[in-house]
């Protein structure tokens, strides 16, 4: 079990982390961004953030020797609400583009 933390471990930081902080400075590819608006993508750099956060949580918790009990609560009170909170972020971000699209010359 040690071996698969650490490797959840490295593949989050691997990913999420490189991506989050790049579209956080407001980089993206071109297609993205010809497609989506500057704050959107800052919004979803943040997602990508607290995306890692919610994943790592666990594993770290888990990993530092945390009891049992200690850690299911600990797994049902950060992990599904940061989850929401990415997937809350990304749809407003989607939503406020459509609405500025929308209402824009």
């Amino acid at each position: 079990m040690t071996v698969f933390l650490w490797c959840w471990i490295g593949l989050f930081t691997a990913v999420l982390l490189p991506l989050g902080i790049a579209m956080l400075r407001g980089w993206a590819p071109k297609r993205a961004r010809a497609r989506w608006s500057s704050p959107r993508i800052r919004v979803q750099g943040v997602s990508a953030l607290v995306l890692y956060v919610g994943g790592l949580v666990p594993a770290v918790a888990e990993l530092a020797g945390v009891s049992p009990e200690a850690l299911d609560l600990l797994r049902s009170a950060t992990t599904p609400h940061l989850l929401f909170l990415s997937l809350g972020l990304q749809g407003g971000a989607a939503l406020s583009d459509r609405f500025a699209r929308r209402t824009g010359p």
